[in-house]
């Protein structure tokens, strides 16, 4: 349609965007249309720009219509993003070139096709998001498209299926759960559903023949039970026109293979995908199967991500088919791709970027598990503020949470922060400790110093006045509950000093507690509980309940009636306790409407219900927390309505319907609400609030940024306890087999050339580098001065040993060049 010469031109001074200072964005931006790419693109080095303008290019250089792309993400998020970015960068090139058009019958022609651009076309979004549309498009005549359920609600469905007939009570069926997930003790029904959940989406996933793996299963062993009961989730499912999304995968990639979506295959030339790195075998047959219909059509198949950001191996994903994918294309497309490396980062300051190249770096067994010859990430040329990775260590959680509440204090409340600090590199301390520091022990060599006459030195973190909030700071934990086990965390008591400031300040972590234990939650779904089983009197006939349930259930009925004795605004037109009382006892208000005597309606719907109890919960509409646990439970309702046979009602017809409503709805809704069978979706937080501090876990953190980033890298590390291992060095793993490689042995990867032990390794190197590469600005490290108690030069240890804090898997510690010590 136009010359590159013009696009880059147009990008340059309509967009303002210089991508010909950086060599591997053009490159990468430039490639022909039919030229795969394998872009290795590692934090903050412009990978969304570059698919936009990859795309933008195919469109308005290669003449490609919209309708010939595919290209998927890994969050709806990110979707949204790129499509956002597309529209607005599409419409301003359109524009431009309209204006700049004359008015020759030959211009008009031109300006008339490009009228007709229409980006919508694009077929842009999850792969999910993408198989459910195309699946619904391309249907039979007749055929009936499947309902998608969330993640939470096939997490029900199993849950139910555990608890009829009791099977989570077998035996067998739980020695082999146990021995899976490596728990010494599985007593609840949810717990034991996550696990087969896991085990159902590994057989979907590397794409295991489930009829061949169950004949080689012996009859009445835990295994075969564990396959039962996945056997009658996905009949139940069936029954209900209802699939998950490993089955929506599975369903997409065999109308593929089918020739049911032709019409979608002789279409389609460019296949782009991103975040590569957490993809499955299933996925990958699917993108390998539409690009080869893309190669016949002269078009590509181009893959962008990091293994280095790689996260999600417990949902499945398999980096291995990232940093082989050459091999890999090549055996099964039989074409040669060419790899871009993106490593200019833009995001973080140059300290930053060598803080997070060192740590890559620490391991040497780690580098055999990233693609082959990876460089290392680097800074623009430009110069930026040089702020140095600060660290803040304290004797206990209490001590840590106080410190840093001084300083978030101070930012926010008065948009700067002076920092006396103290300097610490390796070097100086080189013989102190056999060959270097652990940073764990910082804050006890910062004191020795100081008493040896060492000075500290001043610096000054500011967060811009005129913009800057509280949300310009995250704290990124490898949890962020704030409660675990009975025990308040570091963050518990951060949020606690934070609201005792002058100006108080709030964080947002609606992950801190879990679900059943949140007190507001407790009074909604116990008010609720109190108007459809009035006393527990349906609950407590029934003896199958789970005594977790009951407990929760029953506690859940206390808090809200001690909620209903405060007596909580609007008490006009009709009070809380009027309100319920009137459901317990099935009395309409108003009684009389124009003379007339109301009746109890037949049917009654448990969203009307909770919509109308929020009037007397203030939190549950106005806290933004509280919004997020309110959204959880109503989703709760509306998407367990698939398995009810009332659709999420109270039928009032008549005692038994009533009856075998209210169980329904105990079981389908609250059990798996008090039991852990529910919790907050990723996509309930992907729009953060602006006026609170954020916690998210690592996994949520990633493809986000945030000038301060404070991450936690030690703060519930008293001891070298085994029991923490697998947080922060998992030297002790069980010698048993786990859910991943019970099931790829079946699958054609194969078992792993990796023991289980060196890909938890690699995890948590991913994890951490995930969380250092999302700061701007600033890098705090915080955490506990670890107690060197027990410990002697036997054993070389003069702490605890911690991945995040720059120990090598051989139990040597490495350590970072240099800290600066608050």
């Amino acid at each position: 349609m136009i010359p590159y010469e013009k696009f880059e031109d147009m990008i340059v001074n309509t967009l303002k965007r210089d991508i010909s200072s950086n060599k591997d964005q053009k490159k990468a931006i430039l490639s022909k249309a039919n030229e795969s790419l394998f872009i290795v693109a590692g934090p903050g080095s412009g990978k969304t720009t570059v698919m936009v303008l990859k795309i933008l290019k195919y469109i308005f250089v290669d003449d490609i219509d919209p309708s010939e792309i595919l290209a998927t993400t890994f969050t709806k998020k990110a979707a949204d993003e790129l499509y956002s970015r597309i529209l607005g960068w599409g419409d301003k090139i359109k524009n431009q070139l309209i204006d700049d058009a004359g008015s020759s019958f030959e211009d008009a022609e031109k300006i008339a096709k490009v009228e007709r651009i229409d980006f919508n076309q694009i077929n842009i979004g999850t792969t999910d998001s993408i198989a459910e549309e195309l699946l619904r498009e391309n249907k039979k005549p007749g055929e009936n498209q499947a309902i998608v359920i969330e993640e939470f609600v096939a997490n029900s469905a199993m849950i139910k299926i555990l608890i009829e007939d009791e099977k989570y009570l077998n035996k067998d069926l739980v020695e082999y759960l146990k021995e899976l997930s490596g728990r010494n003790k599985l007593e609840e029904p949810s717990k034991m559903s996550e696990i087969l959940m896991k085990v159902k989406n590994r057989i979907y996933y590397d794409q295991i023949d489930f009829d061949e793996l169950y004949s080689k299963t012996p009859e009445g062993s835990g295994h075969r039970l564990a396959l039962d009961c996945i056997k009658e989730y996905e009949r139940t499912l069936k029954n209900r026109n209802t699939i998950d999304f490993a089955m929506l995968e599975s369903a997409f990639l065999e109308k593929l293979k089918n020739h049911d979506m032709d019409l979608f295959l002789d279409e389609i030339k460019i296949v782009l995908i991103d975040e590569y790195q957490d993809t499955n075998l299933l996925q990958e047959d699917i993108y390998f199967t539409i690009a080869n219909s893309a190669l016949k059509n002269d078009g590509n198949i181009t893959v962008v991500g990091d293994d280095d950001q790689s996260l999600y191996r417990f949902r499945g994903a398999t980096v291995d088919l990232f940093t082989n994918y050459k091999k890999r294309v090549k055996e099964r497309l039989d074409i040669e791709v060419e790899e871009i490396n993106l490593r200019t980062n833009y995001r973080s300051t140059e300290n930053i970027i060598n803080h997070c190249n060192q740590f890559a770096e620490l391991d040497r067994e780690y580098q055999n598990a990233r693609v082959e010859n990876k460089p290392k990430i680097i800074a623009p040329d430009f110069e930026r503020d040089k702020m140095p990775i600060l660290g803040m260590f304290r004797n206990n959680p209490e001590m840590l949470a106080k410190d840093l509440s001084r300083l978030i204090d101070k930012l926010v409340n008065k948009g700067e922060c002076d920092l006396k600090v103290l300097k610490v590199l390796n070097e100086d301390y080189y013989k102190k400790v056999n060959g270097a520091i652990n940073i764990a022990d910082l804050q006890k060599i910062r004191n020795e110093a100081i008493q040896a006459g060492k000075k500290e030195e001043k610096i000054k973190i500011t967060l811009d006045k005129d913009y800057g909030s509280a949300s310009d700071i995250a704290i990124l934990s490898y949890s962020p509950k704030e409660t675990q086990f009975g025990n308040r965390s570091f963050l518990h008591h951060l949020r606690k000093n934070l609201k005792k400031l002058r100006n108080p300040l709030e964080m947002f972590n609606p992950r801190g507690i879990d679900l059943p234990d949140i007190d507001v939650v407790a009074i909604f779904c116990g008010l609720m509980l109190e108007c459809i089983d009035p006393e527990a009197g349906i609950q407590n006939s029934d003896k199958t309940i789970p005594n977790l349930a009951k407990r929760n259930m029953n506690r859940w009925r206390y808090h809200a009636k001690d909620y209903i004795k405060l007596n909580p605004e609007p008490n006009e037109p009709v009070s809380l306790n009027d309100f319920v009382t009137r459901w317990q006892l099935r009395r309409p208000y108003p009684e009389v409407i124009n003379g007339v005597e109301q009746s109890w309606p037949k049917r009654a719907s448990l969203m009307e219900l909770a919509y109308k109890l929020t009037t007397w919960i203030e939190e549950l509409q106005d806290d933004v927390e509280g919004i997020v646990y309110l959204e959880a439970i109503t989703k709760s309702i509306t998407q367990t309505g698939f398995f009810n046979d009332y659709h999420s009602s109270i039928s009032f017809k008549n005692p038994s319907q009533e009856r075998e409503s209210v169980l329904e709805a105990i079981w389908n809704i609250f059990i798996p609400l008090s039991t852990g069978g529910v919790s907050i979706d990723e996509s309930l937080l992907e729009t953060l609030p602006d006026d609170r501090i954020n916690v998210l876990s690592i996994h949520q953190s990633k493809g986000l940024e945030f000038p301060l980033v404070i991450v936690d890298v030690g703060s519930r590390f008293k001891t070298n306890d085994i029991r923490t291992q697998r947080l922060r060095f998992p030297k002790a793993l069980p010698d048993k087999i786990t859910i991943e490689d019970s099931i790829r042995q079946y699958s054609v990867l194969g078992q792993s050339n990796r023991s289980e032990k060196d890909r938890s390794f690699d995890d948590l190197t991913r994890l951490y580098f995930v969380a250092f590469s999302r700061a701007e600005s600033v890098l705090l490290l915080v955490g506990l001065n670890s107690a060197i108690e027990g410990y002697t030069k036997k054993n070389d240890h003069f702490d605890i040993p911690n991945i995040a804090v720059g120990w090598s898997r051989d139990e040597k510690y490495v350590g970072f060049r240099e800290i600066y010590l608050i």
